[in-house]
């Protein structure tokens, strides 16, 4: 009767081990890509909300932390800004299938004009076996400011009148992504 209960014991003990093993997921190391489609609700300026999509590549080292560039599209109504940036995620957690992850990028964009970028998102990632990721994330975007200059002509004066409307994308965002 013992050597059954130990066998039993043993059996069971087996299959939690082999069922953790199968949890785990592949640690990201190396080179990693990142494509992102965000929609972002802007706080203030004249700007309906907007759409973008970004790419980032780069190497994660120690398994937790990635560091890359990236360049993105942003577009709303009649304006569109292209950010490029050096972007810094940590992912907490590595090893599980779901993970916490926080991300930093740091920039420039251009467009009508030229000014900085910056963007703060923490979001969650789900990893597969495989070399594969999704990720969930919520973003605080910042773009500089800038002019939109709009020139009417006034047909009772016969003048031309320059109307200046203040562009600003800096919004929140909820942000979608794939990690190769």
């Amino acid at each position: 009767m013992k050597k059954i209960i130990v066998t039993c014991i043993a059996l069971l003990g087996l299959a939690i081990v082999s069922s953790a093993q199968e949890n785990l997921v592949r640690i990201p190391e190396g080179y990693q890509g990142f494509v992102e489609q965000e929609n972002r609700f802007h706080f203030w300026g004249t700007e309906d909300n907007s759409v973008a999509i970004s790419t980032t590549h780069g190497f994660y080292f120690n398994g937790h932390t990635f560091v890359g560039i990236g360049l993105g599209v942003t577009g709303s109504g009649d304006h569109a800004v292209v950010p490029f940036y050096t972007s810094i995620k940590h992912v907490f957690l590595n090893d599980r299938t779901v993970s916490p992850c926080l991300n930093a990028r740091l920039g420039s964009y251009i467009g009508a004009d030229m000014g900085s970028y910056g963007d703060l998102a923490f979001g969650v990632r789900f990893a597969t076996k495989k070399d594969f990721a999704l990720t969930v994330t919520a973003a605080f975007s910042y773009y500089e400011p800038f002019d939109d200059i709009i020139t009417e002509w006034n047909m009772e004066t016969d003048t031309y009148k320059e109307i200046k409307n203040k562009i600003d994308f800096t919004g929140a965002s909820l942000r979608f992504g794939i990690e190769w």
